[in-house]
């Protein structure tokens, strides 16, 4: 345990002032850090246990969505007794760091065990838990927590020589038996700084240093008769005990106390203190420091910490530590595990032997990089396509650094290699690498990778280098129409028939949109157009669902290094467009009958509905005395009215129930979806505009628009009427269907505000003479 006392009111009022000015002037490197880290970092309320802010390392793990993340509470992940998470909470509330081990289920239900250490941290004003959540179940860090840790070794080396050293020494000379151990333990507690102890389960100090016999004032005789409740009373004893029962469920514990020195007096101290094992018995270990000590030894005792986090951090890496000569002297457990040799096995054999290293690639063994560092006396690190062959044949592709073990002469005597799993981590890189030169949608390349490959191609060796340019035909109607979803589908559909249709050696990349690139090394004019011909071949009789696939192409060759190869691509751009404006007309105009075959063979109501507004809408153009040309667009408009509707789901075209607000905005979507389907091809361009205004109202109150009176078209007008009649008498799914005489006083109180009123009154008597 560590123990420190606490200032008077007035020292702490200034030092959280000066904190207060420090956490200003950090927020924006906070954030960054915040965001950016690869470890996963919550930012909890300590008093809902809400988790109020993640970063991208969080969603990754647990699975989730940042939106989905910051809608949970911690206990949402905690697969264990509540109590353990409640003691977090209670300790980082008091201002205490800490660390609990936990386990949290993931979104696909897995079960992982964590580490966490929180703190307490103040963001904005606000009080809150930064919790720092680290997979024990992988045994794996990142790549940059490694190089952080090597270069803060390599700092501790160089500030803390003798510590270090002598700390080493004992480390990898340490035997199992118990003499050793306790000789190492002493030379660390004189070593450090401050007051130390180590108590058995029975609660008997059985260890202490030289601070501690001059801070109490107890001599080494009366330290052997010291048990723990003789140091403390009342409340202090009480929150002491409770901190010791926690270090022995937990393995870590920290308390603040009046310790009571032998002539009575009291000194406030904080003490932390870990759990050891020595030959199968449980020993409570600790620091603790008085306000007079701190002062003095602050910088030291930051230096010790962060040495002491460093080393929790990297438990779960592989350590191995060799002499001059590269003999082991010391392997941890996960390198015991990694490399298949157990510790009785690799002491003093040659480093080379128990960690085997070879080229992934090649399988050769790679250079001795502990004698690169013996010779250099600099950090070395690992190529990236290493493998260690454990002593089972084994194979892992790892991360290793070494770094030298230094005296303060500059000798070195030996290096400590640290090491770990990088198998899993490789292939995401993989992934990660494969998906920054594909096309997520479609798997061809994508424009990044196109853009160097063209630089790469172009050269002499290459030419002649041609270059074909694809354009997708009709591809935001059929969005507009079908949906994203079919959309998708026959850009992929494309995709397959352009890798289909090009050799190995071919480059077929997505620029984007509805855009591809093939390009041709060693390809002259010639055989790029049969290229073209054979693709189109393909296409001619392909569908996706009832859309035909249709692509323009154009192509241009380089023969001459002089030309600049954007010109080319220029070149092979404006050819595509000029055959895109003839065939993607024809391609629309088939789409457009496509869709109103779709919306009527999906829905044969809303067909019947068209057919009798296309008739009721011709029926009042000749009742107007309109032409023949314009009572015959006008059927086809009233027959087309509701050709957006394709964009609107069955259930909701369907449904018996009242429409909610979100479906109703759905189906008011219609008019836009028909106008941009119908204005996309020639043959319908004329009618679009009446499809957009045939929900608009004489007053101005209709949509989407809000045009009013004569804004309005004389055709939207005639079908607007027309369709609300037909609605009124054959389509109200809600309630009974109006007879004639009450569809007509219907439309004749809604005349001047609904509908035109001349209007109104000429198809009223229309459908009474036809009565």
């Amino acid at each position: 345990m560590f123990f420190e006392q606490k200032q008077n009111e007035s020292e702490m009022k200034k030092m959280n002032i000066k904190k207060d000015n420090i956490k200003k002037d950090q927020v924006s490197f906070f954030e960054a850090l915040f965001r950016n880290n690869h470890e996963i970092m919550l930012l909890i309320n300590p008093d809902t246990m809400k988790i109020e802010d993640c970063n991208q390392s969080a969603c990754l793990f647990y699975g989730l969505t940042y939106e989905e993340m910051i809608t949970l509470k911690i206990s949402h992940f905690n697969c264990i007794n509540e109590d353990l998470l409640k003691k977090e909470v209670k300790y980082a509330k008091d201002g205490h760091k800490n660390k609990f081990y936990f386990k949290h289920r993931l979104a696909n239900g897995e079960i992982r065990d964590v580490e966490v250490h929180s703190s307490p941290v103040q963001v904005n004003g606000r009080d809150y838990l930064l919790s720092i959540v680290h997979d024990n179940s992988e045994l794996e860090a990142d790549n940059k927590l490694l190089k952080k840790e090597n270069r803060f070794l390599e700092k501790r080396v160089s500030e803390r020589t003798y510590e270090l050293e002598e700390l080493n020494r004992q480390l990898v000379t340490a035997k199992a038996d118990l003499e050793r151990e306790l000789i190492f333990i002493d030379a660390l507690f004189e070593s450090i700084p401050g007051y130390l102890y180590v108590y058995d389960e029975m609660g008997r100090l059985i260890k202490w240093n030289k601070k501690h016999e001059e801070m109490t004032g107890y001599s080494s005789a009366e330290l052997s008769q010291m048990t723990m409740d003789k140091w403390y009373e009342g409340e202090d004893l009480i929150r002491v005990l409770a901190a010791v029962d926690e270090v022995f469920k937990t393995g870590y514990g920290e308390v603040e106390a009046h310790l009571i020195t032998k002539n009575g007096e009291k000194l406030l101290i904080r003490s932390n203190g870990v759990v050891m094992t020595l030959k199968g018995k449980k020993y409570l270990t600790g620091i603790g420091i008085d306000v007079a000590e701190r002062r003095r030894l602050e910088a030291e005792l930051a230096n010790e910490s962060k040495l002491l986090e460093t080393t929790l951090v990297s438990v779960g890496d592989g350590v191995i530590s060799c002499d001059q000569n590269g003999d082991v002297l010391f392997i941890n457990r996960v390198a015991q595990e990694l490399t298949g040799w157990s510790k009785s096995e690799a002491m003093g054999k040659s480093i080379e032997e128990v960690f085997h290293i070879v080229n992934d690639q090649s399988h050769k063994k790679t250079g001795n990089i502990v004698q690169d560092v013996l010779r250099t006396k600099e950090i070395k690190e690992l190529e990236t396509d290493s493998l260690l062959i454990a002593k089972d044949g084994t194979e892992r592709s790892i991360e290793d650094s070494a770094a030298p073990i230094m005296e303060e002469n500059g000798d070195v005597l030996g290096v400590v290699l640290v090491f770990r799993d990088f198998t899993e981590k490789k292939q995401k890189l993989e992934q990660i690498e494969y998906l920054s030169y594909h096309d997520q949608l479609t798997g061809l390349y994508n424009r990044r990778f196109y853009e160097e490959e063209l630089l790469r191609m172009d050269t002499p060796e290459n030419l002649p280098l041609s270059l074909v340019m694809g354009d997708v035909n009709g591809l935001k109607l059929v969005n507009d129409s079908f949906g994203h979803v079919m959309g998708d589908k026959l850009l992929i559909k494309t995709a397959q028939i352009m890798k289909t249709a090009c050799r190995s050696e071919d480059v077929v990349a997505r620029l984007g949109g509805d855009e591809f690139m093939i390009l041709l090394p060693k390809t002259n004019a010639n055989e790029a157009k049969k290229l073209v011909k054979r693709i189109e071949k393909l296409t001619e009789n392909e569908m996706v669902g009832t859309v035909a696939v249709s692509i323009s192409f154009g192509f241009e060759t380089k023969n001459s290094s002089n030309v600049d190869i954007q010109q080319i691509f220029k070149k092979a751009e404006d050819y595509m467009y000029r055959r895109k404006l003839t065939e993607s007309l024809g391609m629309r105009n088939k789409t457009v009958g496509m869709i109103i075959s779709t919306l009527f063979e999906k829905n044969k109501r809303e067909m019947c509905h068209s057919e009798r507004v296309g008739q009721l809408t011709e029926a009042i153009a000749e009742k107007l005395g309109m032409d023949c040309k314009s009572t015959e667009d006008l059927k086809t408009a009233g027959l087309m009215h509701d050709i957006g509707k394709i964009g609107v789901s069955d259930s909701i075209l369907n449904k018996a129930e009242m429409l909610d607000q979100r479906e109703w905005k759905e189906i008011r979507r219609h008019p836009e979806v028909g106008y941009r389907i119908l204005s996309s091809a020639n043959e319908f361009a004329e009618i679009a505009d009446h499809i957009l205004a045939h929900h608009e109202r004489w007053d101005g109150s209709g949509y989407p628009k809000g045009l009013k009176g004569e804004e309005i078209s004389l055709e939207a007008r005639i079908i607007a009427i027309a369709d609300a009649y037909d609605a009124m008498t054959k389509m109200r799914i809600h309630m009974e269907d109006l007879t004639i005489e009450e569809a007509i006083k219907e439309i004749n109180r809604c005349s001047g505000t609904q509908f035109d009123p001349e209007i109104a009154q000429v198809f009223i008597e229309m459908i009474l003479e036809n009565s």
